[in-house]
């Protein structure tokens, strides 16, 4: 099964380059498995993602429901309901793998959503915050092992 990880985020503010981190740490264990870094996603990717079986999203996410570092796993469903666009210039990558279907593009079929819930996203910091540096390991870890990359 092609595989492509894409790591989103921005590794100079803060927390808000853990998915770029994580993905970095599984390339360095799965040599084999296919790893993009993007700062954002929308149409910006959708070319990088034609041709895989499986897509793998890692990104972080600020709710303040859950403790900061708690890996969440969604799958593409859970989104349905935020089908919009992120900015006037851009959509989001719901609606651009929905433009691409319907233009009878092969999508990957099994796509899998990571996200750390984080506390800083906007100080000027090429380190996570303490309680996410911490677990950046042990979640590419745990996303290796249920998405059997080795």
């Amino acid at each position: 099964m092609k595989t492509l990880v894409i790591g989103l985020g921005n590794t100079i503010l803060s927390d808000d380059g853990v998915g770029i981190r994580i993905a970095r740490e599984i390339e360095k264990s799965c040599p084999g498995t296919d790893i993009l870094e993007a700062s954002a996603a929308g149409f910006r990717v959708i070319d990088e993602i034609l041709g895989y079986d499986r897509l793998i999203l890692i990104d972080s996410i600020k709710t303040g429901q859950h403790q900061p570092g708690k890996l969440l796993r969604f799958n593409w469903q859970d989104f349905n309901k935020t089908m919009h666009h992120s900015s006037p210039h851009d959509i989001s990558l719901f609606e651009a793998f929905e433009l691409m279907r319907r233009q009878g593009q092969e999508l990957p079929d099994d796509i899998s959503i990571y996200a750390v819930e984080v506390v800083d996203t906007f100080t000027f910091s090429e380190n996570c915050t303490p309680s996410v540096e911490a677990v950046i390991q042990t979640h590419a870890e745990k996303i290796i092992r249920e998405q059997s990359l080795i």
